[in-house]
């Protein structure tokens, strides 16, 4: 019987990660996509959650992690590929996206270059002090801050 509880309590799981996967893919897809960007290659929002959807289904028969939308970083590349001007108006800085280089290499090369990265482990990364990595990650959270609309509005209510 704990067997059969068990099963109902997994499908349930299931459900609401599919939900999670299937909105953080909606956003990210949202984001990327706004017209500000000025991308011209059309998207392709089922075709993402299609393809998430069948390696995840492969990933579940190995047992392996599941792979998601990658909401952090999608907007970011885009505005790594974007060339960008900048505006001054009675002091307030605006930027515009002139131009953007869309390719799916770039993402394709980093992906490659995050699974090389395993073979670090274990031996070189015990080399490095965990105090640097968590220096690492606030360092690339906090520069990262500045560029989002939502924190600039947050900032907004304390100046």
């Amino acid at each position: 019987s704990s067997g059969i509880n068990a099963e109902y309590g997994v499908v349930g799981l299931g459900f609401m990660m599919s939900i999670l996967f299937f909105m953080e893919t909606n956003i990210s897809e949202s984001i990327v996509s706004n017209p500000a960007n000025k991308l011209e290659k059309g998207t392709s929002f089922h075709m993402d959650l299609f393809v998430t959807g069948i390696i995840n289904a492969i990933l579940s028969i190995f047992c392996l992690p599941w792979v998601h939308g990658g909401l952090p970083h999608s907007p970011l590349h885009v505005r790594a590929l974007a060339d960008i001007e900048e505006h001054v108006e009675n002091g307030h800085l605006t930027e515009n996206v002139v131009y953007v280089r869309e390719t799916r290499l770039t993402t394709l090369v980093s992906h490659i270059l995050i699974g090389l990265s395993v073979m670090l482990i274990p031996k070189p990364i015990d080399m490095i002090p965990e105090a640097v990595f968590y220096g690492l990650f606030i360092f690339l959270a906090m520069t990262s801050l500045g560029e989002f609309q939502m924190w600039e509005r947050f900032v907004l209510i304390f100046t």
